[in-house]
């Protein structure tokens, strides 16, 4: 502990969100630079034009920083610096690294193999919330993701929700030191994290929010994070924050898409029209886009519930999607047999649909021929974009030819 002093001495001395790693390779330690004079640490091209660091540094002592380790050791609050080696591997390295961070609960869950960042809109969508349930629950189940995320109402409270009630672990990452009851009525969900997973933040106890606290919490959302998805995110979203710092920290980037003519999914769609971002549909979808393999040359599908395993090519399976094509108007100099043959092809599909659909809702619902399909095996199967496929299948439930299920859509 006695190393952490010096660390937390570092972190009251030049505040959060702060480059410190040019300043500890100058002087080689920590340590070393506590004990350095001012004319020393003036030397170093960090601190040469900052006079009020410097100041705050002869200011602070390791007294007090020996009184933030009191507060913690009371309230039962474990505090991690980059000299420990259970301080978590993915923010060492990160742009402006946090000097120390205080943890309750279960420390574990900061170095899982497998952590995913789910975030998105404080005010969501049925589908949005439906989305973001659905894919915690298979990464959880499937994959035994440990669900990173900000606590905050919305899409954060639904994921760190959905991995509790899934059997999961989950870190709620506070824009407050411990021991501010930020959100209220987020109360009982945090403690019961804090017996299922682990509240984290680079603030020291009683520390209060403010609206510089959780831009500066996002980059530590990225950081503890192998991938991040965003579930609906409007165009000026705060989301932005995160996904901004998970780009500068080359974390995977996901996204579902969503309506394009929803104000809900502008962020999000325009994350994926830019290339910035990977659209994802599911949880088989987010493990396929980590793993870094191309969904047309290895599919980890739905029916396979083994994360991971590979489904060849050309099984029936894939094949199924390869081969069906949108039913061609048939012309009046056909023969007979085949129209009864293009009569036996579509039976299934277009033959329901009225004249007024549009042939992207055509083509997805001919996917769907043989009762149910999932997103990503939409995807799979055709050539539209994630935002069309969505606007099809938008355009079919209000035709009231298929339904939302549980893991699907279905033909009704």
């Amino acid at each position: 502990m006695n190393e952490a002093l010096y660390w937390l001495w570092l972190q009251k001395s030049i505040g959060f969100a702060e480059e410190y790693s040019e300043m500890i390779s100058f002087f080689g330690s920590v340590k070393a630079l506590y004990e350095a004079s001012d004319e020393e640490r003036k030397e170093c091209p960090r601190l040469t034009r900052r006079k009020k660091v410097r100041e705050r540094m002869n200011e602070y002592t390791l007294a007090d920083a020996e009184k933030i380790v009191e507060t913690c050791k009371k309230y039962g609050i474990r505090i991690l610096t980059p000299a420990d080696a259970d301080f978590p591997e993915g923010l060492r390295d990160i742009p402006k690294a946090p000097s120390a961070i205080y943890v309750r609960g279960d420390i574990k869950c900061l170095r899982s193999a497998l952590p995913i960042a789910v975030i998105g809109s404080r005010l969501p969508s049925k589908y949005g919330e439906d989305c973001a349930t659905e894919m915690v629950s298979g990464l959880v189940k499937k994959a035994n993701a440990v669900i990173i995320s900000g606590g905050a109402l919305g899409i954060d409270s639904v994921a760190h929700r959905a991995a509790l009630k899934s059997g999961g672990k989950t870190v709620l990452v506070l824009g407050c030191g411990h021991g501010i009851n930020y959100l209220p009525e987020n109360s009982d969900m945090r403690k019961e994290i804090s017996r299922n997973g682990a509240l984290v933040t680079e603030y020291p106890p009683f520390t209060s929010a403010s609206p510089a606290t959780f831009p500066e919490r996002n980059r530590i959302i990225s950081g503890l994070s192998k991938a991040v998805v965003i579930i609906e995110a409007a165009e000026r979203s705060g989301t932005f924050s995160t996904a901004n710092h998970a780009i500068r920290q080359n974390r995977k980037l996901l996204v579902l898409p969503g309506d394009i003519e929803s104000g809900n999914f502008a962020g999000s769609n325009q994350l994926v029209s830019e290339g910035k971002a990977t659209a994802v549909f599911s949880s088989e979808g987010v493990l396929t886009a980590i793993d870094g393999e191309m969904r047309k040359e290895k599919y980890r599908g739905p029916k396979n519930n083994t994360p991971f395993k590979e489904i060849d090519r050309d099984s029936e399976y894939s094949k199924k999607f390869r081969t069906v094509k949108r039913k061609k108007s048939v012309k009046a100099e056909e023969t007979e047999a085949q129209e009864a043959v293009q009569e036996i092809k579509t039976e299934k599909t277009v033959k329901n649909l009225p004249e007024t659909i549009s042939k992207n809702a055509e083509i997805v619902y001919n996917l769907m021929s043989d009762g149910k399909c999932t997103m990503d095996e939409i995807a799979n199967g055709s050539e539209l974009v994630p935002a069309k496929i969505l606007a099809a299948l938008t355009e079919l439930e209000l035709e009231g030819v298929i339904r939302k299920t549980a893991d699907a859509y279905s033909l009704i």
